[in-house]
């Protein structure tokens, strides 16, 4: 190495060393900031968001155990020793167990007629796996048709026929679309839902009715 190179790097070095002294303070702080952060993230990681997740699950078992038994205001709001899905719902929204108290919850309260509440815990969660994706959104659509929003209803009947395809659930979320879709006077929508049906799922029981019923929308356009 030449002695010019030398004597640059060591004024580089100069330079670097005046700039601490002179930023000495602020280059502390942040260097503290940043271990605290750190350690925080570590923390909650490794040690706060498993043992979250426990404690949502344990406080879960009461309520998905009264949830099986039909006992559907001590599945939501707990039994006084226990909390209830809506509780850990709000509790616990980021975890897993969270999630899944949401979906319980919006469930319960569609059935209690309690559409609107409904919608939001059913918003409020989601999932990876299809089948659970699928029941969120015809739930979502039951929501919509109680409260006579037929259009939104049949979009999401669609839509959950359209996240997994099987022979339980598939031709129930389109027959639930044209009827909705009939509903909202979409006949032409509700006839391409059920020939759907017919196409996809044509050993299903719910194929038995849908020439009938294609007949009768097919009678509503030609009517109008």
């Amino acid at each position: 190495m030449s002695t010019e190179e030398q004597l640059s790097q060591i004024k580089g070095f100069s330079s670097i060393q005046q700039w601490y002294e002179d930023n000495k303070k602020n280059v502390n702080i942040a260097a503290i900031v940043f271990i605290v952060v750190l350690g925080a993230g570590y923390y909650y990681f490794k040690f706060h968001k498993p043992n979250t997740e426990k404690e949502a699950h344990a406080q879960l078992f009461t309520a998905e155990r009264y949830l099986r038994q039909d006992s559907l205001n001590l599945a939501l709001n707990g039994d006084g020793m226990a909390m209830g899905t809506r509780a850990v719902a709000d509790e616990y929204g980021g975890t897993k167990a969270g999630n899944l108290a949401s979906y319980y919850t919006g469930s319960i309260l569609l059935r209690q007629g309690q559409f609107e509440d409904a919608i939001t815990y059913l918003k409020d969660c989601s999932f990876d796996d299809q089948i659970h994706a699928a029941s969120r959104i015809t739930l979502l659509g039951d929501c919509y048709s109680e409260l006579g929003d037929y259009k939104k209803a049949a979009d999401h009947y669609m839509d959950a026929a359209n996240k997994r395809e099987n022979d339980i659930t598939g031709p129930v979320a389109l027959r639930k679309a044209a009827f909705a879709y009939a509903a909202a006077g979409e006949y032409e929508d509700a006839i391409d839902a059920l020939k759907e049906m017919q196409t996809t799922y044509p050993d299903a029981e719910e194929v038995r009715t849908a020439e009938k019923l294609i007949g009768q929308y097919e009678a509503e356009l030609d009517s109008k």
